[in-house]
């Protein structure tokens, strides 16, 4: 029976931690493309940068939102195989 599922907890678990790094990012890099905006030197390039920034403003807090209810999914997964591995190990001991 217990070669009909195996799972790589470490994976989940690794993959939770990477889309709430990934998350940072996103949310970390609010400011960055004002300031490439602000550093263009031409009022067209410098309104075309902006237009982009906030369309991707947007995308990008879509983004951190979606990761972080990937992270939180991920993490339940890991949480409730690694008990449900604790309870059937524990019941093949006995």
């Amino acid at each position: 029976m217990a070669d009909l599922l195996k799972l790589d907890l470490s994976a989940i678990g690794g993959a939770a931690s990477d889309a709430r790094a990934i998350k940072r990012v996103f949310e970390q890099s609010e400011h960055t493309a004002q300031a490439a905006a602000d550093a263009a030197g031409h009022p067209e390039l410098a309104h075309a940068i902006e237009r982009f920034a906030s369309t991707w403003d947007d995308r990008r807090r879509d983004f951190a939102e979606n990761l972080g209810r990937l992270a939180g999914v991920l993490t339940e997964i890991d949480r409730a195989f690694t008990e449900l591995d604790r309870s059937l190990a524990t019941r093949e001991e006995n």
